[in-house]
């Protein structure tokens, strides 16, 4: 029974659309993955913009790219933080109990949107051409380089990631970039009440119009698409709304949707693939040490793009993204220009430092087939061993992707699994990780698995990945809640100890 206490709620006025809506934004979790974009869009196009944080956040690089760009940022969660002069109200979804700066927004009557809405809003009222990068998983290094591609100074992006050195949000009046994949938060089943924080509001559902859509892949990614057929139902509505989508063949999801759009008259379709029969056509991605050669025939001309990326599933995604661009019209030459300032997508396959003759990479990959991709791709990259450390995302998707995310740790010579991230601080599920480490012991051995537990006589992740590490192997570090502070522990610990073998009994 539900015994959540509800909060008394004003009637929503009529609210207008756009940059109306959004004129005086405040963002709970500013910080969060995604929202970070949208809040450096909003506050380069001169919009008042204010945003709570998690204090774990308030010194961290976003938090210090958002004050820089103006955003008013206050710590912690109180309804104080609303102030009356707000339009609307933005959260990340990651929210998953009662929290008093959304009690205080409906008490006030304010639209209340979840950041999928409000990108919907604002694609809206945007007024001018629209490229949007889609998909079940796979979006992060597709967006980045688009917004690169397209860079001309007069393009905004909202992405979920930055570039190395770069920003996820960028305004510009020409035209917008904007990733509209599941949002990149930890999403949780919501308690009891949680009905109380759903968007509401008129106008919040309008879906954008772009005038070009790529779609990266269509595949099950729980909580977003629970199977295949969710995935491509998304898929195909948001190509069936633009006015060109791209699909890529090597994805089997993207090929299904091409099937799909055949049925009656729709967007033009432009395909890009490895063979001679998709419409840009992809020669296979040279590795160069460092980068990646490619290259594109579209329209009987070749065109050939320097990329600094790592793994073969990135180059790929780069190509898309190339193509993307010069289907939206945009000269191959310039496109190769601009692509000279882009330096990678951070957290992306990246590489963090080298210590005591160890290197660590950094991967935000959430969903199982881009962890594959990114350990088979850590492989090529060292003669030496490659211990991957993996923090699954969220209850809900290591519950349902639980067999897939160990299995996909094949390629590694060690695995160590942190808890799973997540909001929630009680948990009424079987810990899905154990499951984890079930498919993963099935896949490498019992003395090649490893679990990082919590506790005053456990050892700390960085401790165990020490302890195993040896000079010219690869550490590569997946995840996006404490994984992203545990590259520079381990870099650090390395420092201190000076070899890696010191742990070692």
């Amino acid at each position: 029974m539900d015994t959540t206490v509800r909060p008394q709620k004003k009637s929503v006025k009529p609210a207008p659309t756009g940059p109306g809506l959004l004129a005086k934004t405040h963002l709970v979790g500013a910080t969060e993955s995604g929202m970070e974009g949208l809040a450096l869009w909003l506050a380069s196009r001169g919009l008042d913009v204010t945003g709570s944080i998690d204090p774990a956040h308030q010194d961290s690089p976003a938090a210090d790219r958002l004050r820089a760009a103006g955003v008013e940022l206050t710590v912690g969660s109180d309804a104080g933080h609303v102030r009356n002069d707000r339009t609307a109200v933005v959260w990340s979804g990651v929210v998953v109990a009662p929290h008093p700066e959304l009690d205080r927004a409906q008490a006030m009557g304010l639209p209340v949107l979840a950041r999928a809405h409000a990108l919907a809003v604002l694609c809206e009222g945007f007024g001018h051409p629209l490229v949007a990068v889609g998909g079940s998983h796979g979006t992060t290094t597709a967006a980045a380089v688009l917004a690169a591609a397209l860079a001309d100074g007069r393009t905004g992006w909202i992405l979920n990631a930055p570039g190395v050195g770069g920003t996820c949000g960028q305004g510009g009046g020409r035209r917008l970039v904007v990733e509209l994949c599941p949002d990149a938060g930890t999403h949780e089943a919501a308690p009891p009440g949680s009905w109380n924080y759903r968007p509401h509001g008129p106008n919040l559902y309008r879906r954008p119009s772009p005038s070009v859509a790529l779609i990266t892949a269509v595949a099950a990614n729980a909580p977003h698409f629970a199977d295949n057929i969710e995935a491509l139902d998304a898929a195909t509505s948001l190509a069936r709304s633009a006015g060109t989508v791209v699909l890529p063949t090597w994805d089997t999801g993207a090929r299904i949707v091409h099937e799909r759009l055949t049925d009656r008259p729709g967007p033009t379709v432009v395909t890009v693939g490895l063979d001679e029969s998709a419409d840009v056509w992809v020669l296979t991605p040279r590795w160069l040490g460092g980068d990646y050669l490619l290259t594109l025939h579209y329209q009987g001309t070749k065109h050939q793009f320097i990329v600094p990326i790592a793994g073969h599933h990135h180059a790929l995604a780069a190509c898309a993204a190339i193509a993307t661009a010069l289907v939206a019209g945009e000269d191959a030459k310039a496109v190769a220009e601009r692509l000279t300032g882009f330096a990678g997508v951070e957290r992306s396959l990246t590489e963090l430092s080298t210590q005591a003759r160890v290197t660590v990479f950094e991967s935000r990959a959430r969903h199982p087939q881009e962890i594959r991709a990114d350990v088979e791709a850590a492989r090529l990259l060292t003669e030496g061993s490659v211990i991957a450390v993996l923090e699954p995302d969220g209850i809900a998707r290591t519950s349902a992707h639980a067999a897939e995310l160990g299995a996909a740790l094949a390629k590694a010579d060690h695995a160590v699994l942190l808890p799973a991230a997540t909001p929630l601080t009680k948990l009424n599920v079987p810990d899905p990780l154990d499951i984890v480490a079930t498919a993963a012991t099935a896949a490498l051995s019992t003395d090649r698995v490893h679990r990082a537990r919590s506790g005053p006589y456990e050892p700390g992740a960085e401790q165990l990945v020490t302890r195993l590490a040896e000079p010219g192997d690869l550490v590569l570090v997946i995840g996006t809640g404490e994984a992203t502070r545990l590259g520079p522990r381990l870099l650090d610990r390395l420092t201190r100890t000076g070899s890696p073998t010191t742990d070692r009994p």
